[in-house]
């Protein structure tokens, strides 16, 4: 595992070239050359970085869609509030991010390598999870949530994608929300807004989509829609039309879905209880820990498919 030191590139000067240079806390001077596109998303692309020590960092690009520069370093001014608070967290299930830059209008968020895929391409690749590799990879997630919460910081945008899984096994969470709320804050209408949430409504919690609050409950209920999402390759009202999707979170009067029979009580229970409407009613992450589902101890038998 390749990662700059959490003290370093606080700041960063990119340059039009292929190579930049990364300005420690001291007097030294990293060098980083960009590579390939690691993810494109709504909310940046995030590209593979090769330092002049020879160590691969992740760094996210996003490019602010305003020209009002005092507003734009207004709101990189949060984020780098937010990612010097996320540099101080050490958890084996965490990315660690390493600090961040801004150039004209692009936001850049530096962040440790993670070799491997996302949930999201393992489910591409392979189809759905057995419930027992499922419950593994459900069981690191809440240990990293819990540390997070711990800490008093809210992921704001667990998916698939943003789950990754080391080659040995190892979940790791990365592309913390920070730069989602950056797009969303500096989004010009309505419309940009609209277009932001594409794809992304799937596993937003009823009280973020009816815009009354993002707590760390609401990342439960994402825990929630990710398990259903391993368990059947696609999230909860994956049928619907993002927009329509919004509509059906955010009604009352609409049921939650819920695993199939062919899944065991444990892992229908514990959908059902990341995805209780009220998020007063909802358990925290350590509680969920104890869930009979979690605790299940995993068989050790390892076999070929079709053996």
């Amino acid at each position: 595992q390749q990662s700059l030191d959490v003290n370093q590139a606080s700041t960063v000067r990119s340059e039009k070239s292929s190579v930049s240079d990364v300005k420690c806390d001291g007097d030294d001077t990293i060098q980083w050359k960009k590579g390939n596109v690691l993810g494109r998303g709504a909310f940046g692309t995030v590209w593979c970085g090769l330092t002049s020590e020879g160590q691969l960092i992740a760094v996210k690009q996003i490019e602010l869609t305003t020209m009002d520069k005092s507003k734009a370093e207004n709101e990189y001014e949060k984020i780098q509030e937010e990612v010097e608070l996320l540099k101080t967290l050490e958890h084996v299930n965490i990315v660690s991010y390493l600090g961040t830059s801004l150039e004209d209008t692009v936001v850049s968020i530096f962040m440790q390598f993670v070799p491997g895929g996302s949930i999201a391409n393992i489910l591409a690749r392979f189809g759905a999870l057995e419930e027992s590799v499922f419950r593994h990879y459900t069981k690191q997630i809440l240990e990293g949530v819990n540390y997070l919460h711990e800490n008093d910081v809210i992921h704001r945008d667990i998916k698939g994608a943003n789950v990754m899984l080391m080659p040995n096994g190892v979940i790791k969470l990365i592309d913390f929300g920070c730069a989602k709320r950056l797009c969303i804050n500096m989004s010009m209408s309505q419309t940009e807004l609209l277009k932001s949430m594409n794809g992304t409504p799937f596993w937003m919690a009823p009280e973020v989509v009816n815009e009354s609050g993002h707590g760390k409950k609401s990342d439960i209920w994402s825990i929630g829609c990710t398990v259903f999402e391993m368990a059947t390759r696609k999230p909860p009202w994956a049928d619907m039309n993002p927009m329509a999707a919004i509509f059906a979170i955010g009604s009352s009067s609409r049921p939650v879905p819920t695993l199939g029979s062919r899944f065991s009580h444990d892992a229908r229970d514990f959908v059902s209880q990341c995805m209780t409407r009220d998020q007063e009613a909802r358990p925290g992450a350590l509680e969920l820990q104890g869930h009979p589902f979690i605790t299940k101890q995993a068989s050790r038998r390892l076999s070929k498919s079709g053996d």
